[in-house]
């Protein structure tokens, strides 16, 4: 028999509650689906879709100490900001703050991705090994592969660990640069009043990244950019005259074998 919507609700509260990351819909589905192998995904996306909706409101959420929210491509329950001291207090925790550095390296990963160490360093001015190590070791961002620039740096990309801490369902919930100082005082305040209290906002992240947009407009580094690109050109064609492709040996046709047999 087929669970009621407010029965399902009941359910994704309770494997929330258990679940110490976000609970991507696909295991959700998996798990209810074990116990209700007749359960439509549709059915379990209208009880998830009103779950949302219903912590959405304001007086619930202060009643609750808690909302759901879709982050990391998941559900997950987390605490009100207004409690936000509260717990910290309780579990000893410190905010997690990032430091400059970090959080400059950060935001060119999350809005430049994939990037590599010598990218991120020309943009920084720097060198970013140590700052590297420190968000791989905090899980912020991983290794995605190898680039086919000369050298075969390593590529990073944000990790799920990222949009949790900042509150992001997916990284298309990330503003561009331009469309968030596009925005006034006021209106950035309301995009990071969303999230719990001390923890690092989209306004620092963006704030972090602002040099990527003048960047994009310095003559200068522009004209960097060009020389260093004609110098890798002119390198690889050196290269290729230095050591030039070694012709194929020419395929000789197989000897056709004696014909047996007398003539007429």
């Amino acid at each position: 028999m087929a669970k009621s919507l407010e029965r399902l609700c009941s359910v994704i509260e309770s494997l929330l509650l258990v679940s110490s990351e976000p609970l991507p819909f696909e295991r959700l589905l998996e798990v209810v689906q074990g116990e209700d192998p007749k359960l439509l995904p549709e059915e379990l996306r209208a009880a998830v879709d009103r779950l949302i909706k219903g912590y959405a409101n304001p007086e619930r959420v202060l009643a609750m100490g808690f909302r759901v929210e879709e982050v990391a491509g998941g559900l997950q329950l987390r605490t009100t900001a207004e409690n936000a001291p509260y717990v910290r207090r309780f579990l000893s925790a410190r905010p997690q703050r990032l430091t400059k550095p970090a959080l400059e390296t950060l935001a060119i990963v999350a809005y430049r991705q994939p990037s590599t160490k010598p990218e991120i360093e020309s943009i920084r001015g720097v060198d970013c090994g140590a700052v590297l190590k420190a968000l791989l070791d905090r899980d912020l961002i991983k290794i995605l592969g190898k680039s086919d620039e000369v050298g075969r740096p390593i590529l990073y990309g944000t990790t799920p660990k990222f949009l949790e801490l900042f509150g992001l369902r997916s990284l298309t919930a990330l503003p561009t640069l331009r469309e968030y100082h596009e925005l006034d005082r006021e209106h950035q305040q309301q995009v990071d009043e969303l999230y719990e209290a001390e923890r690092p906002t989209i306004a620092e992240l963006a704030g972090a990244a602002q040099f990527l947009m003048d960047r994009q407009h310095d003559p200068d580094l522009d004209e960097l950019d060009r020389a260093v690109s004609a110098a890798e050109a002119a390198d690889q064609a050196a290269a290729e005259v230095l050591n030039p492709p070694k012709p194929e040996a020419p395929v000789e046709a197989p000897l056709e074998a004696p014909v047996s047999g007398t003539e007429a």
